[in-house]
């Protein structure tokens, strides 16, 4: 990728796709009813 100069892209789009805020809304809200724990105070969600 670094040869065709679109290692630059490949990490936007591994970014982007890693830091999924709805995904992890669901995850919050999957934890909190499977097992009753509440996010931390500090949480971004």
């Amino acid at each position: 990728l670094a040869r065709f100069n679109l290692d630059r892209h490949w990490r936007n789009a591994r970014v982007h796709t890693l830091h999924d805020p709805v995904r992890w809304k669901y995850h919050a809200i999957g934890t909190y009813r499977l097992n009753g724990t509440l996010p931390a105070r500090h949480s971004w969600i």
